[in-house]
């Protein structure tokens, strides 16, 4: 009785494996439409809480970015934020070495970790004290480029990403991140604790901001 079974299982075998086939043959053969990236417009306001805000700009286009944005908050205090809507490799340092003012000096960026936000760095710069880190469309934000491969890993290698990569839906790696700049004004000669009161302020708008974007990260 088994042996006629036998043809019936052979067959189905040979179709799954055929389908299969036919799937991987179409992702390989049909172009892939994600590599030109899409016109974008980020919000024209973000809304912060216990800041409110003055102004928002697009900032000049570099070719890394899809879109960028600047925002101007006050409290009893300014506070600015550049935002680009990157795809890349999530290096943080190496955005601020090609992409700012601060170049050489990234490597004073000291690395800081918040539960359910993650990796964000700060440092200061020419009268001002800065928070930078990478948003990604999901898990946690990071910093360093190994951060970033590693969010890759943990949450875009998983199994209901697969097939609509076979069909062409999107990346397997979906490499885009939201990369923040906040920075807020300090006098030339801060000391330690007047630095650390201002990343205290820094860190309080970057988990407010961080909390909007995951939840309205940009569309592919």
């Amino acid at each position: 009785m088994a042996n006629a079974w036998q043809p019936a299982r052979l067959s189905l075998l040979v179709l799954a494996f055929s389908g299969a086939l036919f799937v991987l043959g179409k992702a390989i053969v049909t172009p892939k439409a994600a590599t030109t990236q899409p016109a974008y417009r980020l919000p024209a306001t973000v809304p912060l809480t216990d800041w409110q805000t003055v102004s928002s700009a697009a900032l000049q286009p570099i070719p890394e970015a899809i879109a960028s944005q600047q925002y101007e908050y006050r409290q009893q205090q300014s506070l600015n934020v550049q935002l680009r809507y990157m795809i890349g490799d999530g290096d943080v340092n190496r955005f601020l070495f090609v992409h700012t003012p601060i170049r050489q000096d990234n490597n004073r960026l000291v690395l800081k970790y918040q539960p359910k936000i993650g990796f964000y760095g700060v440092l200061p710069y020419q009268k001002r004290a800065y928070l930078s880190a990478c948003i990604s469309p999901r898990g946690e934000s990071t910093v360093t480029a190994q951060q970033f491969v590693q969010n890759l890993r943990t949450h875009d290698l998983i199994p209901s990403r697969v097939l609509p990569w076979l069909l062409g839906q999107q990346p397997l790696l979906d490499r885009r991140c939201l990369w923040t700049l906040m920075s807020i004004p300090v006098a030339a000669n801060a000391d330690s604790t007047t630095l650390g009161n201002a990343y205290k302020t820094l860190e309080v708008a970057w988990f407010s901001w961080y909390r909007w974007w995951q939840p309205n990260f940009p569309p592919t």
